[in-house]
């Protein structure tokens, strides 16, 4: 049985408050697809966002995440170095107000993400231990074969496609938007010193950002298969687990806890898997690489 993830567009009752709540609590813009598959079980997501946007609504831990990012992303920008391709096109286009604009998307974004990290990472935790020592939990191989590239679909849960969808419909510089203005009043705007400059221009400013994630996807991939990268994710994911005990509000969710709430569907160990499993390293290698695209 493949879990079935429910959108927040189809959600309704105590499934589509918790997700309201979730996605509040994050500042994003979007529900973040991960909890998208804890739809299918609303009990347990229910029970376990109460605790999730207690500790997002923290300020303190709003504090941890914001300085464990800087230690994150410093350490992937020394080890997850830029190609030389991607560098020329920094340096062609960094001075644009286009690239400047997605920048700053990418940098509210890593910071998302960091806070995914924490959670889904503490909730491994929280399952893994008594669940492990009891012989509860889903081998990998029984459900990795399946359900790779089916049920999780890697490229949605890594790269960041609201991203693009944010610049290709809304982006007041995509052609349809641009070709509405005045050509006479249009002006495009530069960065200089990282100061912004207007001056007038007739120019079309293109939507800049599909090409840099075309780019830095091609980076990524090729690192994915680096032995120094997977090094990488587990001393980031050290760094994580040494914070678990600092987060102002305990995460409890044990396997009794979820078995409790959620063994009445049929899907039910595939959640345990991709609780105990997946999901932590896909919100890590997501993690990395929305770090990877700031400059």
């Amino acid at each position: 049985m493949v879990i079935k993830p429910v959108s927040e567009d189809q959600a309704s009752g105590t499934t589509k408050e918790s997700y309201i709540d979730l996605r509040r609590s994050l500042g994003s813009e979007t529900l973040p697809l991960f909890f998208t598959y804890f739809g299918a079980f609303p009990e347990y997501l229910s029970y376990i966002s109460e605790q999730l946007v207690n500790n997002l609504q923290d300020p303190s831990f709003n504090t941890l995440t914001v300085q464990l990012n800087k230690q994150v992303i410093s350490q992937i920008h020394t080890i997850l170095r830029k190609s030389e391709n991607t560098l020329k096109w920094i340096d062609r286009y960094h001075n644009t107000l286009s690239f400047y604009t997605f920048q700053k998307d990418i940098i509210t974004i890593s910071g998302i993400n960091i806070k995914l990290a924490c959670i889904f990472i503490a909730l491994r935790e929280a399952i893994k231990g008594w669940a492990v020592a009891a012989k509860k939990l889903p081998k990998q191989s029984e459900y990795a074969a399946q359900k790779e590239g089916k049920s999780i679909p890697y490229e949605k849960f890594v790269f960041d496609e609201n991203l693009v969808d944010k610049y290709e419909n809304a982006s007041e510089f995509s052609p349809e938007k641009t070709k509405q203005r005045d050509p006479v009043k249009n002006q495009a705007v530069v960065l200089k010193n990282k100061d912004i400059v207007k001056r007038e221009s007739f120019e079309i400013e293109k939507n800049l950002l599909p090409e840099y994630l075309t780019l830095c996807n091609s980076d990524f991939r090729a690192y994915r298969k680096k032995e120094y990268f997977l090094y990488l994710r587990v001393q980031l994911e050290k760094e994580i687990l040494n914070l678990i005990d600092t987060f102002p509000h305990f995460i409890f969710s044990p396997y009794n806890v979820i078995a409790k709430l959620s063994n009445k569907y049929d899907a039910f160990p595939e959640l345990l898997y991709i609780l105990s499993e997946q999901f932590p390293t896909l919100v890590m290698q997501r993690l990395m690489f929305s770090g990877y695209l700031m400059v």
